[in-house]
């Protein structure tokens, strides 16, 4: 076929070797900004995707809501004319899912937003509600657990050890005291046991933070609170100072951490304090007490990699500082209890935005006087961010008002926190916490969960504290009015789920609370020989708060306290060794003195004092080989004979059971709603029946691998048991751990267990979850 001598064949086009992106970008570039201007047009620079349009339904075509109009519109529903339909619509409120959507995105500065029947709610409340089951606990909606039937505890334990876990603790309340030192001291004397601390020096520097017991003051056996963590202001001139009268008489700032169970009870304690304090001193040396309810929030960051994530996330300010680089170290060489203060950027932003500009934080002390900002929003960090991208291409518009909007808002891009090195839960785990402003709550919790942190409830968060043998309150604290009010919606609960079921598969009722004052019944018993019937019910105090009467029952929780009470009752001698000071000595040590036996050989004699108070004890129970141990469990103490078939092996400890028959008959719930505790009558029965001695608070974690358990024991029946023990073997074969028998509320079987008292291995167990 012939060719046009004038056409020519064109070549392959060989696209060039390199490309210059920037002359590339500038070629294209007005293109580009007439499509990105002709878009934000359409949608009104709104570039976000309507909610109506992700969903795979057809609500994304109009034409359906068009005909279900106009079929309205036939039968005659609607029947108002234009005019009166604009009318309504301008008038129209917004339906109840825009209006809490807008209340839950609000951010300010301090309180929690609350449901309509007054409850209060997290700032992390909805990222919770869309992934956990909520409940309604101490005045908060609360994070419970992952939804389920509660388990997943291997994998949580898993990753505590080779991750990181937080926890949203923002119910967690302080209360401000502030006056002269020798006041503020004079005041946390009155309430607050043990006190002073044990390193008293640099608590009073503001180095490092305390735990103590709350108390209500002016009785000596007042009635106990809970727990708390106090901390003090770090020494420094204050602005309203009075320099002339000496350090001594320098205004203070002191803060006390309570568990919103008790943040009114406590509050309430603490400014009753405060006015008698005031009456004894002149008036310039009053104390006062604020509450700070609503002001901060405060995350619990815990694992093996904690620190790790604390480095990705807090980027203070001014890393020139000392404290900047001890935390870049981090947990070398920060002790325990240390406290450090830190100005931090926020974990969200663009940290080249910062300028000189930016209204700075003052100190998170100074929180009371107002000069603390909100952080940005995040619509507005979105449309930086976006920006930013633009402006990788050449097409951002520096003029934009836009881009120049966080300039003009009255809100910071720092952030002051307090950050708080707790002890060890375990080996090479390490716990952490964080004290921020409530308006940064929010721009925290993202971030540290988008950097792998696992979220945690309620529910996992007492799995960890029973792992790591810590009290969790208030469930473990049964000296405290908390701990009744906790236990009365728990009853109630577990009576509403059974009423559910048939008669013929319902189980029978147990005493939730359990009744503490049964374990006076093993008094003036011999545990090996008793055949007589007695009732002993619980006794409450006139309030009528609490389960066990603070008059004559003791929970020690400190070395000091222990030894108090050996000391009251001539008990200094018996075979129970609070921690001492002296490193050198301990109950490894003990145990091997022969003569430890001989100072006290008549136990019997503290038996048979019924009108003595009770000191209960914390103990860590291990099964001997096999078994779980539920809450509320009874702990009981074993005869010689059941110790010697298990350890034998013998096919005879079988027989230590309780009848089926008898089984519900053991605790009897009276009309007043109080249980009562009935020793059988049955011979059978009583051959079976070994003597409380207290009661499990805590039950067994299923799916470690070394499960534990935790409860509370009569300190004076234990030392028995021990006495006991130790004199039926050798000197070689003694246990620092002493045998005990523990059964479920639902369970006919004993199970051989091994209780190890804490006091007796640390000085204190004060602190707590």
């Amino acid at each position: 076929m012939g060719t046009d001598g004038s056409k020519q064949l064109k070549g392959p086009v060989i696209p060039p070797s390199e490309i210059l992106v920037q002359k590339f970008t500038e070629s294209r570039g007005p293109e580009l900004a007439s499509l990105y201007s002709t878009i934000a047009n359409r949608v009104n620079n709104n570039f976000k995707s309507h909610r109506n349009k992700r969903r795979r339904t057809t609500s994304y075509d109009n034409r359906g809501s068009k005909t279900r109009f106009r079929k309205k519109q036939k039968v005659g529903v609607l029947k108002q004319n234009s005019e009166e339909s604009s009318d309504k619509n301008a008038k129209k409120v917004p339906p109840r899912h825009i209006r809490r959507r807008t209340e839950l995105k609000s951010n300010p500065e301090s309180g929690f937003c609350t449901s309509g029947d007054g409850t209060k709610r997290l700032r992390t409340h909805v990222w919770h509600a869309k992934r956990f089951t909520m409940t309604n606990r101490w005045g908060f909606h609360l994070p419970l657990g992952l939804h389920g039937s509660g388990k997943g505890s291997r994998a949580l334990l898993k990753w505590l050890k080779n991750g990181t876990v937080v926890h949203d603790a923002s119910y967690y309340c302080a209360i401000q005291l502030e006056g002269a030192q020798d006041s503020l001291l004079s005041v946390l004397s009155t309430v607050l046991a043990p006190f002073p601390s044990s390193d008293a020096e640099n608590v009073l520097s503001g180095r490092i933070y305390a735990n103590s017991m709350l108390y209500h003051g002016g009785a000596p056996n007042s009635y106990a609170i809970a727990p708390v963590m106090y901390m003090w202001r770090p020494n420094q001139q204050l602005a309203d100072a009075v320099e002339e009268k000496g350090g001594a008489h320098r205004l203070r700032q002191l803060w006390i951490w309570l568990h919103a169970s008790a943040l009114t009870e406590g509050y309430n304690a603490l400014k009753v304090a405060c006015e008698s304090q005031g009456k004894m001193e002149e008036e310039n040396s009053s104390v006062s007490c604020t509450s700070l309810e609503g002001q901060f929030g405060t995350l619990e960051i815990m694992g093996s990699k904690a620190v790790q994530l604390l480095q990705k996330i807090l980027h203070p300010v001014n890393r020139q500082s000392s404290m900047v680089k001890e935390c870049s170290l981090m947990e070398d060489h920060i002790a325990s209890s240390e406290i450090i203060a830190l100005t931090v950027n926020d974990p969200r932003g663009l940290t080249n935005n910062i300028t000189e500009f930016d209204p700075i934080f003052k100190d998170l002390w100074d929180v009371g006087n107002g000069l603390l900002c909100c952080p940005v929003e995040e619509s507005v960090l979105c449309m930086e961010k976006h920006h930013q991208r633009l402006s990788s291409f050449c097409l951002a518009d520096k003029s934009s008002e836009v881009a120049k909007a966080s300039t003009n808002l009255d809100a910071s891009r720092t952030c002051p926190v307090i950050l708080l090195k707790g002890n060890n839960l375990m080996d090479s785990v390490s716990r952490w916490s964080i004290i921020l402003p409530l308006s940064w709550v929010k721009a925290f919790w993202v971030p540290i969960v988008s950097v792998g942190a696992r979220a945690l409830g309620l529910r996992e968060r007492s799995w960890i504290a029973c792992e790591a043998g810590i009290p969790n309150f208030p469930s473990e604290y049964p000296e405290c009015g908390s701990y009744s009010s906790l236990m009365k919606s728990e009853a109630i609960a577990i009576e509403n789920e059974a009423a559910l079921r048939p008669l013929s598969v319902r189980p029978f009722s147990i005493p939730i609370p359990p009744p503490w004052n049964c374990v006076r019944l093993a008094f003036n018993i011999n545990p090996a020989e008793s055949k007589s019937t007695q009732i002993c019910s619980n006794e409450v105090d006139e309030v009528g708060e609490r389960v066990v009467s603070d008059n004559d029952v003791v929970v020690a929780r400190s070395s000091r306290t222990l030894t108090g009470f050996l000391i009251s009752i001539n008990g200094d001698h018996m075979p129970i060794f609070p921690h001492c000071l002296d490193k050198n000595t301990c109950i490894t040590k003990i145990i091997r003195n022969e003569k430890i036996l001989d100072q006290c050989s008549n136990m019997d004699m503290f038996l048979a004092n019924r009108s003595r108070k009770m000191c209960f004890v914390r103990v860590i129970l291990r099964t001997y080989k096999e078994g779980v141990i539920e809450d509320g469990a009874v702990i009981c103490a074993p005869r010689l004979s059941d110790i010697h078939c298990w350890l034998s092996g013998s096919n005879s400890k079988t027989e230590i059971q309780v009848p089926q028959s008898s089984l519900a008959a053991y605790f009897v719930k009276q009309d007043s709603g109080d249980w009562e505790y009935q020793v059988p009558e049955d011979p059978e029965a009583m051959e079976s029946n070994r003597w409380p001695i207290g009661f499990v608070t805590t039950g067994f974690v299923r799916g470690c691998k070394n499960p534990v358990a935790k409860g509370l024991c009569d300190a004076v029946l234990l030392a028995r048991l021990r006495h006991e023990q130790w004199s039926s073997v050798t000197l070689k074969r003694r246990k620092t751990e002493i045998y005990v028998l523990t059964r479920n509320l639902r369970s006919t079987a004993y199970r051989l267990a091994l209780a190890s008292i804490v006091l007796e291995h640390q000085q204190e167990d004060l602190d707590h979850f």
